[in-house]
């Protein structure tokens, strides 16, 4: 099993937990996603077959910019900068 983080822009509250588990939990060989709503953060628990990149257009089919997290932080982010301001991208009642 491999854990894949994921930095996630535009999710602003529980329907986009929703949204973002339903988009990840069907694709074969992912066995877990837990999302940090506060964070911005997804966490995939998947088969080593299962890659970023599944997930990551999984999550723009449902208008969800993601980036792979690597070492704490996105590529191009260190880790005591604040995330970029970016528009909400989510397809969310709420943004």
């Amino acid at each position: 099993m491999n854990a894949i983080d994921l930095d996630v822009q535009g999710m602003t509250c529980g329907a986009c937990v929703q949204r973002v588990t339903a988009a990840l939990v069907p694709i074969n060989g992912v066995h877990d996603v837990t999302v940090d709503l506060r964070a911005g953060r997804v966490r995939v628990t998947a088969e080593a077959r299962v890659a970023p990149s599944q997930l990551i257009s999984a999550l723009a089919a449902r208008r969800y910019e993601s980036v792979v997290v690597t070492n704490g932080a996105p590529p191009g982010r260190a880790t005591d900068s604040p995330p970029p301001a970016v528009a909400p991208m989510g397809g969310c009642c709420c943004s």
